[in-house]
């Protein structure tokens, strides 16, 4: 039982120090603007491409260019892009199609942001006054996924996304970023990793491994404060698709080479595997060990929840208040899924 304390007072000092730097984030102050070329890498989006190019021509501040990498598209992705800069990427895969959209920019800084998202019409307004007032060379910008209306399944999904989302600011206060989202990440064209520093030869991580690569380099890295620069991803669609999306994304946890990352992601694996070992016991040895299963479980849940609320009122998210309670519980469950997924199944963009 003490044992169990000590987990929970370690876990309450980490996602503390998380939520006190999320609550002194400021908002970005538009009073300068710098010119983003918006590169949007994509595959087979025939379906999603239009709704994300009209919310780009509806912005308050134009971009001043936007630029579509095909990569190696068998619909008509390149038709429906055609009115805007359509190139082929020189290579395969993700990674290689935003390096061939950053080696033709004509700006500074260059925006990334993916097929099967929406973005606000103040989203390149937002994000170009934060480039223009920034000391840093890159920028995060806040990314949310839309919860589908009463499900409760979707309101996991978005939270447990606002989490991610909600540690990600926090670690870069300072301009330490460890966490991002190619979805809406700016960045200094000179600037970008190369093919060794992005880890090209693994199909995910576009975006965390080229941040890691820049702190790593002692260059700063800051989280865009502003809700009118919020992106919008869609639901992952079914329970399957969100196991594998989140299976991929902690399976890039063994190649990361930022102590901030590493940390967090040891910790989440340790203390998720305190948790399995006392439901197994749970399980086997009923009245002996209902206390500790239940004061490890809910006081997990009581902590993380204090966090997620706070980042989820920020976003904007209304969910099912039984998605409070399914998101405690999968938590811990993924912590095997992830296992599996990092050792026996290869990654794939598309």
């Amino acid at each position: 039982m003490l044992l169990i304390i000590f987990i929970l007072t370690i876990h309450g000092l980490i996602v503390g120090k998380w939520s006190r730097g999320f609550k002194h984030l400021n908002k970005t102050i538009h009073n300068s603007f710098e010119p983003l070329t918006v590169i949007v890498a994509c595959k087979n989006e025939e379906h999603n491409l239009p709704n994300l190019l009209s919310s780009l021509k509806s912005q308050t501040q134009k971009p001043f260019e936007i630029i579509v990498v095909d990569d190696h598209s068998s619909d008509l992705t390149k038709e429906i892009a055609s009115e805007f800069t359509v190139i082929n990427n020189s290579g395969f895969g993700k990674k290689d199609a935003i390096r061939t959209g950053i080696g033709l920019c004509k700006t500074k800084w260059a925006i990334t942001t993916d097929a099967d998202v929406t973005v606000p019409s103040s989203w390149i307004e937002s994000m170009s006054s934060a480039a223009s007032n920034t000391s840093g060379l890159a920028l995060i910008g806040p990314v949310k996924i839309t919860p589908i209306l009463n499900s409760v399944f979707s309101g996991v999904e978005c939270l447990d996304y606002a989490a991610l989302m909600g540690w990600t600011a926090s670690t870069a206060i300072e301009g330490n970023a460890a966490m991002g989202s190619a979805a809406n990440f700016a960045i200094k064209v000179r600037d970008y990793p190369n093919e060794d520093q992005i880890k090209s030869k693994i199909a995910s991580g576009d975006d965390v491994f080229a941040i890691h690569s820049l702190v790593d380099l002692g260059k700063k890295v800051f989280w865009v404060h502003d809700m009118n620069a919020c992106v919008e991803a869609g639901s992952a669609g079914s329970v399957t698709s969100w196991i594998r999306q989140r299976a991929r994304w902690g399976g890039k946890a063994k190649y990361y080479t930022n102590r901030e990352a590493i940390a967090t992601s040891f910790w989440i694996a340790l203390i998720g595997l305190a948790q399995l070992t006392t439901l197994g016991f749970f399980i086997v040895d009923f009245a002996d060990t209902i206390l500790p299963f239940v004061v490890l479980w809910l006081g997990r849940a009581l902590i993380d929840i204090l966090f997620t609320r706070n980042v989820a009122v920020w976003f904007q998210i209304d969910t099912p208040k039984l998605s409070w309670l399914l998101l405690a519980i999968t938590y811990p469950l993924q912590i095997p899924v992830v296992f599996i997924y990092s050792f026996f199944i290869k990654s794939k963009w598309r």
